[in-house]
């Protein structure tokens, strides 16, 4: 696959779905992790086929690599940040989802996932040190589309607000949320630019104009009253819109995610993945 990516980001001042199938894991604790050796079956029995595939994504800036465990078969190791692993295969219909850091402590988990026959499973790990989360994504795809591409945008990024999307420069949704994922839609292969939008909260300009003291007096000029009027507050909003643009090269009877994160200054980035089926899995190494 052949990606080819220009980023142009620019914040101009103004004044002025739930992952399919899928459920979001709240931070937890980070605890000390716990290991247990899967068990070894016997050397002339026959390999158990894989039930599901599964990678990780790792999507939390500042952290170091990161592995990943399914019910303590590790499915994903040496996890750097904004790369995928590849897809290894799971036996199990019920696992528990867990992160490790490189030193073997428990970043997020456990999340517990049902995982149906020969469906793929790509686990977001997200948000901030100290803040971690996993984010499940099931996506249903149904399969590629002859001579055509098909693209799903999914919204990762724990610290960023409800983003709006554009495919070459067309509204495709807006008010996308954290744990949102949207359908596919169908493009013509070839370059594409996607963007992302939102409107980073800035706190209101408030003026006071205060208004001039109100002296009256009687007739031989003695004041018999002072007045100071309520000063005149003006408040006017402000708006900041962030913006990223970024190309990406599709190919013909592929089926992709585009997912949305940040980076250590909260900016947002893209990351285009390959959505995959069981029909390509088959081949995908078992996980042990």
């Amino acid at each position: 696959m052949k990606i080819r990516i220009r980023v142009v980001m620019t914040v101009a001042v103004a004044g002025g779905i739930v992952l399919a199938g899928c459920t979001t894991n709240p931070p937890q604790a980070p605890q000390i992790a716990t290991t247990q050796a899967p068990a070894t079956a016997p050397a002339n029995a026959p390999a158990e086929p894989a039930r599901a595939y599964a990678r990780g994504l790792h999507l939390v800036p500042g952290m170091g690599p990161l592995s990943l465990t399914a019910t303590s078969v590790k499915f994903a190791s040496g996890l750097t940040y904004g790369n995928a692993s590849p897809f290894e295969g799971l036996k199990e219909a019920k696992v528990k989802i867990e992160a490790y850091g490189s030193d073997g402590k428990k970043v997020a988990g456990p999340m517990p996932m049902t995982l149906d026959k020969g469906e793929d499973l790509t686990v977001f790990v997200t948000g901030v040190p100290g803040d971690v989360a996993l984010l499940p994504f099931k996506p249903k795809n149904h399969g590629p589309q002859a001579g055509k591409s098909k693209v799903a945008f999914v919204h990762a990024a724990k610290a960023l607000p409800a983003v709006d999307v554009k495919i070459d420069g067309k509204a495709f949704r807006r008010g996308i949320k954290y744990g949102i994922a949207t359908v596919y839609t169908v493009l013509s292969p070839g370059r594409h630019v996607m963007q992302v939008e939102y409107d980073k909260s800035l706190p209101p300009t408030v003026i006071q104009v205060e208004q001039p003291t109100i002296v009256t007096e009687d007739e031989v000029g003695n004041v018999v009253a002072v007045e100071q009027p309520t000063p005149i507050k003006t408040v006017i909003p402000r708006a900041a819109i962030v913006t990223l643009k970024q190309e990406m090269d599709l190919m013909a009877g592929k089926v992709y995610s585009v997912v949305i994160f940040h980076d250590e200054k909260r900016l947002p980035k893209l990351r285009l993945l390959e959505d995959k089926f069981a029909d390509e899995l088959v081949q995908a190494k078992p996980a042990g």
